[in-house]
């Protein structure tokens, strides 16, 4: 009877390990379409034209502006080696929202953000670049653009 118990703890102790290890993996129910994100974001990286690249943005809303700046920062990142990807939920902190103004137009996010993904790239000086996900209304993941907000209407 006592091996019974002790067999049956250890279980209980097992099964309690393996749930809370469970709940930890970064690779958790919420974050499964982000392994898409990245293995779309590494073939796009290797395309001859940025036009694969712009395909995970959410540019709904976007002005000429911003599209014009985000074709610049990609055409220069473009075809670097890609060491690493890693995804952190945000915090909530205000270095991570996309709120700004811009000669007297005020710009906010195209998607609600929920992470944020870092890529590494696998070059000398370990340059890597900071992008805002979120999920569209089909539940893909997409980069997060800023749009211009509509204006306050009185």
């Amino acid at each position: 009877m006592r091996n019974l118990t002790t067999i049956t703890t250890i279980a209980a102790a097992c099964t309690v390990a393996i749930t809370f290890f469970a709940a930890c993996n970064p690779k958790s129910t919420v974050e499964l379409g982000l392994d898409d994100l990245s293995a779309r974001f590494v073939a796009a990286n290797q395309a001859d034209t940025i036009a694969p690249m712009l395909k995970l943005y959410c540019l709904d809303g976007s002005d000429a502006l911003i599209t014009s700046r985000l074709k610049g920062a990609l055409d220069y990142e473009l075809g670097l080696p890609i060491q690493q990807i890693d995804f952190a939920a945000l915090s909530g902190a205000s270095e991570e929202t996309i709120e700004f103004t811009h000669n007297g137009i005020s710009y906010g996010p195209s998607l609600t953000p929920r992470y944020r993904m870092r890529v590494l790239y696998a070059v000398e000086d370990h340059f890597s670049s900071l992008f805002t996900v979120g999920q569209n209304p089909s539940g893909e993941w997409q980069i997060i653009c800023a749009k211009p907000k509509p204006p306050i209407r009185y």
